[in-house]
């Protein structure tokens, strides 16, 4: 990400209807992708030590970073900061996955602080990991994953780009289902492993066939496959 952060040039970013970002190349989505990242891990940019995104008051100056290496439209603010506010969840949640749960003490997590974190913001994750405000939280947020069982297999493709290649190959001019994009992204590749079983994904995807298949036979019921089974607010499912 070194030549990203130091170049001059403005990347063109093309987007979809939905404002995600779709092109020009997947490489140059798979790249700006990764450089949200990197700014979620940037100290000055993302203090470690607000601990709610609401109260980050850097957001202005993320997204005119972003413009200053990308030529972005504003249209696709929100889902730039979006995608930085998941990124740095993800690197809070290994924080203290590696570096608080791993020792059983804090004299313990202080000599074997992560070497990109200043002390300053250690001690104050620390006590914040300690404090009753988060266990509650982290244990409702534990329940809350329980009850996900059909976790995507993108990876590192958005899936703007997915559905976008998927509508390319599609014959007919209709919009792209939640189902079909659904089922996209939880497919999965042959002798590769996973951390999660998908035998409840598998049960879903067929459970969504058999209705459509309904459907089919009958035009005078409709329905949306996808939103039956999984239900109108299923979290996660169209990112």
């Amino acid at each position: 990400m070194q030549s990203v952060h130091g170049r001059q040039e403005h990347k063109l970013v093309v987007l979809n209807r939905y404002n995600q970002p779709i092109g020009p190349t997947n490489v140059v989505v798979t790249e700006l992708g990764s450089f949200l990242g990197t700014l979620a891990r940037n100290a000055m940019l993302c203090p470690l030590n607000i601990h709610n995104w609401k109260n980050m008051d850097t957001k202005k100056d993320l997204w005119d970073y972003t413009q200053e290496k990308y030529d972005i439209p504003d249209s696709a603010k929100n889902w730039a900061l979006e995608g930085i506010r998941n990124a740095r969840r993800k690197y809070r949640n290994d924080l203290y996955e590696n570096h608080y749960k791993a020792y059983d003490n804090d004299d313990l997590r202080m000599a074997n602080k992560p070497k990109d974190v200043s002390e300053f913001d250690f001690k104050d994750l620390l006590k914040y990991w300690d404090s009753e405000k988060f266990k509650e939280m982290s244990e409702r947020n534990t329940k809350d994953r329980k009850k996900w069982m059909n976790p995507d297999t993108a990876g590192k493709t958005s899936f703007a780009l997915i559905r976008n290649n998927l509508e390319k190959e599609k014959e007919s001019p209709d919009e792209l289902s939640a189902k079909e994009l659904f089922v996209a992204t939880r497919s999965r590749k042959l002798g590769r492993v996973y951390k999660d079983s998908n035998e409840d994904t598998i049960s879903t995807i067929a459970e969504m066939e058999k209705m459509q298949s309904r459907q089919n036979e009958d035009d005078n019921q409709s329905f949306d496959a996808f939103t039956t089974v999984m239900g109108h607010e299923h979290p996660g499912c169209l990112r």
